[in-house]
């Protein structure tokens, strides 16, 4: 009786199992080991190879005492002949040695590879990157990033900070450039230093792609900088969410004028309505399989926009890869859009993003894909990275 409850409770316990992570083939478990696992995992493997070896060579002479039976039926010539059965003996006896080594070995293979297997699978795991907005006036929006932006610049020890410009996107995805966000952004970054914040050049802002290593050029008066660290250049988007363009998501970013790549970048929501609501605002990129955590970890990789991808979900992809990966975007297009002159051309993006929109009556989304540069059949298929949503969050109609 107690024999039997005791195998239901053994059931019991075991129906809440999750199923063992898929398994990781041998020759990437290593990938996923620390040092000393790695170690424990060679040993194990080399021990394993020893015994295999060993184990074969008792199978074959133990083939060899069959045959040498097959020879003791016949006629005696003379000379010393092992009995087959000393032979067979002495065969398994290697084969025994073989097997204990490969036994022996075995915890720590199985054990090494669930390891592995569970942090892969860890590394594969659906993710989110959240970014939560509360409705702020544009005015008290724009100087705030701002000084945070100020900060940074200080914190990189940028010898000239420069205001190319901003861009405004309307709900009909016309494209405008005011000059007063700017300024307004300008007037904003007096704190980093008069010698600092550079003045417009006569010339104002262009965008020049070089056509050898050297960094691209923003403006004909200035000299394109010699390392990281010398320049940052710093621009306003302003993409409209309601028909009326008086609510929107504000951007304010920052890009090193050496690597042309964007370092900073601060977001808002803000209205310019005269009777706003209390209301808030979140995007968040549901990334399927971890691509962008795996990304970043596997070396330096500066990304791109296709031509096709919707202005405001780029937008919002590109803030969620400043600031919460380490996956770098390229700035060229913002700074192009932002100067109003200029063309991009091959800035040796690895990757480019695909941002097309999904949106529909249930809200505003969009579908993000990854395609390498590199148009090789290995790599040339398109990474499904998951979809990117914003949600608008009105206060409860009062009853």
């Amino acid at each position: 009786m107690f024999t039997f409850l005791a195998s239901l409770l053994f059931l019991a316990a075991g129906e809440g199992l999750p199923p063992p992570p898929p398994p990781v083939p041998d020759a990437e478990v290593v990938r996923f080991l620390k040092p000393a696992e790695v170690v424990e995992w060679n040993n194990a493997q080399r021990l394993t190879q020893q015994g295999e070896l060993r184990a074969k060579q008792g199978n074959s002479i133990m083939s060899t005492s069959v045959t040498a039976a097959a020879a003791s039926k016949g006629p005696k010539i003379g000379g010393l002949t092992e009995p087959p059965e000393q032979i067979k003996a002495r065969a398994q006896k290697i084969i025994d040695e073989g097997n204990a080594q490969m036994q022996q070995a075995a915890p720590s293979l199985a054990r090494m590879r669930l390891v592995a297997a569970t942090r892969a699978a860890e590394s594969f795991k659906r993710i989110a990157f959240p970014v939560e907005l509360a409705l702020k006036g544009w005015s008290a929006s724009s100087a705030q990033s701002a000084k945070r932006l100020e900060a940074q610049a200080r914190g990189h020890g940028f010898r000239q900070v420069h205001v190319v410009g901003a861009v405004s996107v309307s709900s009909e995805r016309k494209i405008s450039r005011p000059p007063a966000f700017a300024e307004e952004i300008r007037s904003n970054l007096q704190g980093v230093g008069e010698n600092v914040l550079a003045p417009v050049p006569p010339a104002g802002y262009r965008y020049t792609l070089a056509s050898t290593k050297e960094p691209a050029a923003f403006s004909p008066e200035v000299p394109t900088p010699a390392s990281a660290g010398q320049i940052a250049l710093v621009w306003g988007e302003f993409y409209s969410i309601a028909a009326d363009d008086t609510y929107g998501l504000m951007f304010v970013r920052m890009a090193d004028a050496f690597s042309m790549k964007v370092i900073a970048s601060e977001a808002a929501f803000v209205t310019t309505s005269a009777a706003p609501v209390a209301a808030a605002c979140n995007f968040t990129l549901n990334d399927a399989r971890s691509f962008l955590p795996r990304l970043g970890q596997s070396g330096e990789w500066i990304l791109g926009y296709d031509a096709q991808s919707d202005p405001l979900g780029a937008a919002m992809l590109t803030h969620i890869c400043v600031t919460q990966t380490n996956v770098g975007i390229g700035a060229a297009s913002y700074l192009i859009a932002a100067m109003g002159s200029g063309a991009a051309g091959n800035e040796a993006f690895k990757a480019h993003w695909s941002v097309e929109s999904t949106s529909g009556p249930s809200g505003i989304s969009f579908q993000v894909r990854s395609t390498p540069a590199v148009a090789a059949p290995a790599v040339a298929a398109a990474v499904e990275v998951g979809r990117l949503t914003l949600e608008l969050k009105a206060p409860a109609a009062a009853k």
